[in-house]
């Protein structure tokens, strides 16, 4: 499973990423992933290319189920104080662990100390 790293890192026109990207038989991401790239947008003419981008790529879309809130609101008790977890990606690291996925990011401090995660840099 995706997170945004890889996506952005495209966007930006970095090959390695591109490449990573269209040589992975399946790309599954979290639907958290797809609002931190909306996010990310300055102008409607930068969320058009990335919705488009996005699109584009036949991503298979997780949908937050009540089963990754549960568990997304146990990491982020857990881990909130000690390595400072943020919101989304507690929600985003629970979703990869219901589905029993590698979350593939380059933000591996960001999920490195959660317990049952494993955590895939991509290049």
């Amino acid at each position: 499973m995706f997170d945004s790293t890889v996506f952005i890192d495209a966007l930006r026109g970095i090959e390695k990423a591109k490449s990573y990207l269209f040589s992975s038989s399946t790309l599954r991401t979290s639907r958290i992933v797809i609002m931190e790239l909306v996010a990310g947008s300055d102008s409607l003419i930068s969320l058009k290319k990335n919705l488009k981008f996005i699109a584009d790529l036949g991503l298979e879309v997780y949908e937050i189920s009540e089963k990754d809130s549960i568990l997304a609101g146990k990491l982020f008790e857990s881990y909130y104080l000690k390595y400072g977890l943020g919101i989304t990606d507690a929600l985003i690291a629970a979703m990869a662990v219901n589905k029993n996925e590698g979350l593939v990011t380059h933000n591996i401090k960001h999920f490195k100390f959660i317990t049952g995660l494993e955590v895939v840099k991509p290049y």
